[in-house]
């Protein structure tokens, strides 16, 4: 024989049920995750500067090689926030590393916000580092200081070292050694002022000759990268205080 639920007794089984969940908090309840985000990107475009202080903090940057290939990768690579040689003062971020092939790429990269999406600027760098390789020297493959360039890149792409045609290459059109693409610029070389023979550590500074045109990604960020292209094959090393970035609208 069937038991019957009077109609009563169902309805305040019902509205008992519904008192214990409105009785539930929001965090009884998790739910699915909601994603964290920061403020949102500007809408209207206007210059922006970057300016990188390594002498406080090499937070976020990233220090990578490339340019090589299975048998010819460079030796004691070294990226690490040091102090400038003496007499100079302070400090910056050193990146050093010893050239096996007739090309060797050492850089750093981090990426910024704070553009408008999908939103082209003109792009200029101002490098200053400390040096104490002097001009004017022969080496293999070229010389210690005007052959070791140092190039300023920007785009929205991640700047990665691929393996193309058997070889690690950097996945931008940043050009090769002294000659610049769309995505990077040479903005010099890494010899001072001393004559040849002369050890001794000078700051210098480099900048852009002409602005790289960049495309900001859908969150209005770009990457931005700075590091020394070698075709001096041996030891090579820079100690970069500064990058700043001027980024202007395309009008």
């Amino acid at each position: 024989m069937k038991q019957l639920i009077k109609p009563s007794a169902l309805a305040a089984g019902i509205a008992a049920i519904a008192a214990v969940l409105s009785g539930c908090g929001a965090g009884d309840y998790p739910g699915p995750a909601v994603p964290q985000s920061g403020p949102p990107p500007p809408t209207v475009p206007v210059a922006v500067k970057i300016t990188a202080d390594f002498g406080q903090s090499i937070e976020g940057w990233k220090g990578e090689s490339t340019d090589y290939g299975d048998g010819d990768a460079p030796d004691f690579v070294v990226f690490e926030q040091r102090t400038v040689d003496a007499p100079l003062t302070g400090k910056g971020y050193y990146m050093a590393g010893h050239n096996r092939s007739d090309d060797m790429f050492l850089y750093v990269k981090k990426q910024f916000g704070g553009f408008v999406p999908s939103t082209s600027y003109k792009v200029t760098f101002s490098v200053k580092f400390s040096t104490d390789v002097s001009s004017g020297c022969s080496g293999v493959g070229g010389a210690p200081g005007e052959s070791v360039f140092v190039i300023g890149a920007a785009s929205a792409t991640e700047p990665k070292s691929v393996l193309k045609d058997g070889r690690n290459t950097l996945n931008l059109d940043r050009g090769n050694q002294g000659t610049g693409g769309k995505d990077g610029q040479v903005l010099g070389n890494i010899g001072n002022t001393q004559e040849c023979g002369v050890t001794k550590a000078e700051f210098k500074t480099v900048k852009s000759a002409e602005p790289l045109i960049v495309k900001t990604d859908a969150d209005g960020k770009m990457w931005l990268l700075a590091g020394i292209d070698s075709g001096f094959e041996a030891a090579s090393r820079i100690n970069i205080q500064t990058v700043v970035v001027d980024a202007d609208p395309v009008k």
